[in-house]
């Protein structure tokens, strides 16, 4: 990121204990939003309560990454949690449904024997994974910057932006890659930002690419 995000009261103290203000808020922003998606999911069984959630706190994490951190992240999270309940779903349909096809896959590939078959599946379902990793790290934003495009406009460029913007999409997949080796190593990580992290890095990533696009349009 460009920034780190600064309040008044920060740049009041200045120096070194000033930065060290910045990063205290930003990992107990980074930690709270967590706990929010978490609870959000959870309050949407789940199935409905993911999109919504994820939502809601990239829209949180925008504030974050633009240097103007929320000063009431719980009120902000659930109201853009309620605004884009439905929204979200109907827009994260087709992403479950692929997810739900790559899980039927890897218990196709879980059962077939060594072989080209097995070589063959395996890269399918490696391609379709990534692919729906990026369009559901794109939709986030998208679904946040654009709210009064209409959802099939917005499923359409969903669904296209990772064949379009192939390097955005590659870096998604290389920062969610490290994230994961270093969740791996450094286990305590996960419960407090493993879905809060990945969030924010992907949003920022893709934010930088719909302002480049968004440039080139007007």
């Amino acid at each position: 990121m460009s920034s780190l995000p600064t309040t008044h009261d920060d740049l009041a103290v200045g120096g070194w204990a000033g930065r060290v203000m910045v990063f205290l808020r930003v990992g107990t922003q980074l930690v709270a939003v967590n706990v929010l998606v978490a609870l959000g999911t959870l309050a949407g069984g789940i199935v409905l309560g993911a999109y919504p959630a994820l939502g809601a706190g990239g829209s949180v994490l925008a504030r974050l990454a633009g240097g103007t951190p929320s000063e009431h992240l719980w009120q902000e999270f659930w109201a853009a949690y309620r605004a884009g309940f439905r929204r979200l779903n109907v827009l994260g349909a087709p992403l479950t449904v692929g997810f739900l096809l790559v899980a039927l896959d890897a218990s196709v590939l879980a059962a077939a024997s060594a072989g080209p078959v097995r070589a063959v599946l395996l890269v399918g379902l490696v391609a379709m994974t990534a692919y729906l990793v990026v369009a559901l790290a794109t939709l986030v934003p998208v679904a946040r910057r654009y709210e009064d495009v209409p959802a099939t406009r917005t499923w359409r460029f969903v669904a296209v932006a990772p064949l379009l913007s192939p390097l955005t999409g590659l870096a998604v997949l290389v920062a969610f890659a490290v994230l994961a080796v270093t969740f791996t190593y450094v286990t305590v990580l996960l419960p407090l930002v493993g879905l809060s992290l990945p969030l924010l890095v992907s949003g920022w990533l893709v934010d930088q690419r719909l302002t480049t696009l968004d440039a080139r349009a007007a």
